[in-house]
């Protein structure tokens, strides 16, 4: 794979200064043949012609490499770089007890009907509370995993993306009481590269996607009756 490479630009060197030996040649023929003028014109031509040939190669293979040195400190720089940590969050309010709103979205079985999971369960052997993993598999086949990383029923709860390639993320769940029930608060946090984009366009898609959720969670609460608090 390398030495083939080098045998190529070998056997070039060796055509164009054979080309040039002919050329330089044919000159000194016609030269001795009476007419010393062209022969001088068309060594000098030759001559010209190669040097700007060699010192065009040799602009351009310096360009080539300041191109990739500066290519490879860009992409050095992307990875050094401290992630930029983004965040976001929707709030909706129930006319439920937060124990209520909690025993609904807690369990990974009840993304079946508030996403559009096809598929959730919870990771066999993974322990119950923090350390816990949790599998969804949607509809268009894609997967994720997660895994509680902290707890404390029935208030909040912390989870984070388990992704070999995807960036750090983190959701959070928070529930607070309220006179007529309570309201829940969903939030995401995210460590990105300082290379990696997150517009406001990708900020609104989550919203809009966790307002549905939170809305799905509603419809689902009122086909539940309220009930007396058990807090």
């Amino acid at each position: 794979m390398i030495i083939f490479p080098k045998f190529l630009k070998a056997l070039h060197t060796v055509l164009f200064l054979a080309g040039y030996l002919a050329i330089a040649v044919v000159a000194s023929i016609i030269d001795k043949g009476g007419s010393p003028g062209l022969g001088l014109g068309i060594i000098v031509t030759a001559t010209t012609i190669a040097a700007v040939l060699v010192f065009g190669q040799i602009f351009v293979r310096t360009k080539y490499k300041r191109a990739i040195k500066r290519q490879k400190q860009t992409a050095s720089h992307a990875t050094t770089a401290a992630p930029v940590t983004l965040s976001a969050q929707v709030s909706e309010s129930y006319d439920h007890q937060a124990r209520t709103v909690w025993s609904l979205i807690r369990t990974a079985e009840s993304a079946v009907m508030l996403s559009d999971a096809q598929r959730a369960f919870t990771v066999p052997g993974t322990p119950a509370g923090v350390g816990e993993q949790q599998c969804f598999i949607g509809r268009d086949g894609s997967v994720s995993l997660i895994e509680v990383v902290g707890e404390e029923s029935p208030w909040w709860a912390t989870t984070r993306t388990l992704s070999p390639t995807g960036p750090n993320t983190r959701h959070t769940y928070r529930l607070e009481p309220t006179v007529t029930g309570c309201t829940l608060t969903v939030g995401i946090v995210l460590e990105l590269q300082a290379s990696a984009e997150w517009s406001p366009a990708h900020k609104a898609a989550w919203q809009t996607h966790t307002r549905q959720y939170l809305g799905r969670v509603k419809e689902m609460l009122a086909a539940q009756p309220t009930g007396p608090s058990t807090l």
